[in-house]
């Protein structure tokens, strides 16, 4: 492996573990939510949660040009593997555990399984990330330009890489795509995305009503989606409210009930920006995304059959750019990382993909 030596180390750390009594809460809460839940949904014999137990990992913080840090959450490679580092970032609402909440078929484990390093991606719109004094809003411009860079040097300094695979779904995929349009494909080995869409297709008057939205929402509003969430949680279907069909219900409820994070202001308003100009845009919504892609980078973009919220029309325009073809694989938007099969879908498709990227981590 190439030694950085002109890389910033990255801050390392390791996860400790909740204090017993904020523990001792979160499980009263968690009791009195299943209760209402079984009340509410009587003749359902599975169970409320899945699984949520995720050992102590490795931290690796990052400090962006702003001063904003923020931690990466580290699954190490498997005994035999490769220690190829893989940068996985979350999408809107959700966080670092979408990809590593459920131990069995998850797609960061499968993929640390498979030999890879794994890097869980947090950035400033996530509650573990560390403001600056004095931090005004941010956007999702900020997130690409600014926490990613920053984010790639701290794995590839901490894993002793030149190059790093990056894998976005949703918005992550997204902020990747702005993050090639600005900066290139400096520190990228290869980028693919999952269900993150390009273009955008609404009635003249839903796109009229973004951009008002975009115009006029504050910058400094986040919308408490997170706890909304977790005293709706036992009177919604939680795979319908996730679009994931191929989710089980207790695993969709777990990552509702511990992956779920509040929405920023300054991100919505960028997004409903895209909305009005019909495709995605910086802040300004003056450049779109995709004309500055290119085919530099090798890419993978991966969509789900029945995503309502990400059609292969919405990505293709992007796939051409990047001189590579659609993949789609079984289920709605989430499914990519929740469903039981993940590890024959999405898993076996980038592991196909990352194969011939090795010697590119390796090489500055």
């Amino acid at each position: 492996m190439t030694d950085l030596t002109d890389a910033p180390r990255a801050l390392s750390t390791t996860v400790q573990r909740e204090p017993r009594a904020t523990l001792r809460v979160r499980q009263i809460g968690d009791a009195a939510a299943q209760w209402t839940w079984r009340i509410v949904h009587a003749r359902r014999k599975e169970p409320f949660l899945a699984s949520t137990e995720i050992p102590p990992l490795r931290r690796v913080y990052y400090t962006a040009d702003d001063g904003w840090r923020a931690p990466l959450h580290v699954l190490p490679a498997g005994a035999q593997g490769c220690g190829v580092p893989v940068l996985l970032v979350h999408g809107l609402g959700g966080t670092w555990r979408d990809f590593a909440l459920e131990p069995v078929g998850s797609l960061a484990r499968s993929l640390a399984a498979a030999g890879y390093t794994v890097y869980l991606a947090s950035h400033r719109g996530d509650r573990e990330a560390i403001a600056p004094t004095g931090a005004g809003p941010f956007d999702l411009d900020d997130i690409a330009t600014r926490d990613l860079p920053a984010a790639i040097d701290a794995v590839r300094a901490d894993s002793g890489f030149a190059r790093v695979i990056a894998v976005g779904h949703a918005l992550g995929g997204q902020a990747l795509y702005l993050l090639r349009a600005h900066a290139g494909p400096e520190g990228l080995a290869g980028l693919a995305t999952l269900c993150a869409p390009v273009d955008f297709t609404a009635p003249a008057s839903a796109a009229r009503q973004a951009g008002v939205v975009a115009a006029l929402l504050p910058r400094r509003w986040a919308v408490p989606t997170r706890m909304a969430l977790r005293f709706a949680l036992p009177f919604v279907d939680a795979a319908q409210l996730l679009d994931a069909p191929r989710t089980p219900g207790p695993v969709a409820r777990a990552r509702l009930r511990h992956g779920s994070a509040d929405l920023h202001a300054g991100v919505l308003a960028q997004l409903a920006r895209c909305v009005s100009v019909g495709h995605l845009c910086d802040r300004t919504g003056r450049v779109d995304v995709v004309a500055s892609l290119d085919a530099s980078v090798p890419a993978l973009v991966l969509v789900a059959e029945d995503d309502a919220r990400c059609t292969s029309r919405q990505v293709d325009r992007a796939a051409r750019a990047l001189g590579t073809e659609t993949i789609t694989v079984p289920g709605g938007h989430l499914d990519p990382l929740t469903a039981e099969d993940v590890r024959t879908t999405t898993c076996d498709a980038l592991l196909g993909w990352m194969s011939g990227l090795h010697d590119r981590c390796r090489v500055p």
